[in-house]
Parts: structure tokens; C-alpha cells; sequence
């Protein structure tokens, strides 16, 4: 029985065939483990919804509110009966107590208004159409006082309540410190401003203003009536006063990514990430307003731009 010869030919396209499948599968796992990558890379990638926003640095300020008031006397001494509550809108003319003293009378609303027993002794130094000459500093003195309460026996002239105005503007006369980082004068007379108390946001025009070592006093008018109930019953207020503002399509700064020294964002567009440079157009509070054609409210961007790069698809 003689020796089996390999023919060269066949020799060689085994070795051919041999080496295809090996590329076959080389090429098979590097898929595999770049598929696996992008995988586990999309789901380090932290997508949000890109929105139009507002960013707000303030100051606290002190705060006292000036508005229209008329002040309520028992006429007589007596037994005093309040017959509306604190915060009650009242009528011109409305019943508002009855005092039961050598006779019996019935106090009626000399005004359309708000009715409160908040009295701080202020009633008749305050008026919005006299700040000119008002002298804050000598009403800062002055020691709060409270009203009396729904039934109890009352002096005549004692003030009982008063009906304040809450259909005409009020004045808010502001102290507020400037902070040194501050590049530039926040404020200058007739310019709007913008405040707020908690969730409340409160707009106003400088009537008034005075600057000394970058501390500020200013008389503030606010022309609607929108502002929170409690400037009604309080007359000494602590108020957030808005230093600077920044409005737009705001990223924190950490999401601003560079390709060959440009910035960008990396955008979720059809489940793909891409790369989209923008235009910085300013900084506050940690966020960042940027620009471009592509953005709209309608687009995701990576927040992580450390992990993203072009191409890595994310799932559903």
C-alpha cells in the first residue's frame, strides 16, 4: 500500500481556507466585544431632556411694604364684636364690627379693600405717594404693635383694624447688600427687577435708589397685584432680590464637551449619539447657555460627555 501525498495545490488552499476562518472569527469576536463595549458604555451614559431655562442668582434683602391703608376706631368704649375675619375682602360700607358700649353701633368700611388687624403703629407714616419724603431710617425704629382680637372690650379711638388697598400699586422699600464677585452695578433707577418669596416671583420697577459702599436702598413700585398674600398682614418682609439672570438652553457645565478645541454637545439624535458644537453665550450658578441650530426641546444630550463618543447607540 503506498504513502498518501498532500498535492501542494491542496496544501495550500487548506492553509487559505485554515486562515479565512480564523479572520472569520477574529472578526466575529472584536464585533462582539465592541457591540458588548457599546453596550455597557450606553448605559454609563446619562441622557437628559434638553429645555429652555432660567437661572437666578439672589441676595436676601430686608424689606418693608408700603401700601394704601385706612385705619378702623372703636367710635365709642364697649364691648367690641368683630363680624369679618382677618384677610376678608370687604366692600364700601361693608359691616365690619359692632360695639356695644352706652349704645350700640355698627363700624362700616370706609373703603373697597382687605380687612386686617395686623396694625404695627405705621398706618400713618407710610403712604406710596410720599416716599419722597419719607425717612426710612426713623420707620426702621419703630417697634412693631399688634391689633386687638374679635371680642373684647375696647377704649374709644382705639384702631380695631384698617382696610388695605389691594387694587392699586404698592411700594417695597429694599435693603440689600452687593457681593464682592459681583462684576458690575446690578441696578439703576427705572430699570424692572426681579424678586421673588419662595415659589412666588414678584416683578418691579426701581422708583427709588441709593448706593453707598455697594449697599442699596431703593424704593421698588409693583404695579399688579400679584405678589404673595401675606404682603397684605406683614409689613416687614425677607425678599430674594434677583443679581443676575441667565435664560436660554442651559447644560451644566460638566456636560460641555471639545472636539479639536470646539465646544459641543453630545446629542442623542434617533437613538445615535452624535456631536454637535454650540456657541457658549454665558455661565451662572453652574449652568451653561448655549446655542446652535440643532438644539430644540425636542433633543437629548449627555450629561457625561466623558463617556460618549459618535456612533455609540442607546437603547429604546
Amino acid at each position: 500500500m503506498g504513502k498518501y501525498r498532500l498535492r501542494p495545490g491542496r496544501f495550500i488552499l487548506a492553509l487559505v481556507m485554515l486562515a479565512g476562518i480564523l479572520m472569520v472569527a477574529v472578526w466575529g469576536g472584536m464585533s462582539t466585544l465592541g457591540f458588548a463595549k457599546d453596550a455597557v458604555v450606553a448605559r454609563m451614559l446619562d441622557v437628559e431632556q434638553l429645555t429652555w431655562q432660567e437661572s437666578v442668582r439672589s441676595v436676601q434683602a430686608e424689606g418693608i411694604i408700603i401700601r394704601g391703608e385706612e385705619t378702623i376706631k372703636a367710635p365709642l368704649s364697649g364691648e367690641l364684636q368683630l363680624l369679618v375675619k382677618d384677610g376678608e375682602r370687604l366692600r364700601v360700607g361693608a359691616p365690619i364690627a359692632r360695639i356695644d358700649g352706652v349704645s350700640e353701633e355698627t363700624i362700616v368700611s370706609p373703603r373697597a379693600g382687605i380687612f386686617c388687624t395686623h396694625l404695627d403703629g405705621l398706618e400713618n407714616l407710610l403712604d406710596p405717594g410720599m416716599t419722597d419724603v419719607l425717612d426710612m431710617e426713623a420707620v426702621e425704629k419703630i417697634t412693631n404693635r399688634t391689633g386687638v382680637d374679635g371680642s373684647e372690650e375696647v377704649a374709644g379711638g382705639t384702631l380695631i383694624g384698617k382696610v388695605v388697598d389691594n387694587l392699586n400699586p404698592i411700594i417695597i422699600y429694599l435693603r440689600a447688600d452687593q457681593p464682592e464677585d459681583v462684576p458690575a452695578a446690578p441696578f439703576q433707577k427705572g430699570s424692572v427687577i426681579k424678586l421673588s418669596q419662595g415659589q412666588q416671583e414678584i416683578r418691579g420697577k426701581i422708583i427709588s435708589l441709593w448706593n453707598e459702599n455697594n449697599s442699596y436702598t431703593m424704593f421698588v413700585q409693583v404695579d399688579d397685584n400679584n405678589y404673595p398674600e401675606n404682603f397684605v398682614h406683614q409689613r416687614h418682609q425677607k425678599i430674594d432680590l434677583a443679581l443676575e439672570r441667565l435664560e436660554g438652553w442651559l447644560v451644566p457645565e460638566g456636560a460641555i464637551a471639545f472636539k479639536d478645541g470646539d465646544p459641543g454637545l453630545y446629542l442623542v439624535e434617533k437613538q445615535t449619539v452624535t456631536f454637535a458644537p454650540v456657541t457658549v453665550e454665558g455661565r451662572l450658578n453652574g449652568m451653561v447657555s448655549v446655542s446652535s441650530k440643532r438644539l430644540s426641546n425636542m433633543v437629548r444630550y449627555v450629561v457625561n460627555p466623558d463617556w460618549a463618543s459618535e456612533g455609540i447607540r442607546l437603547g429604546g
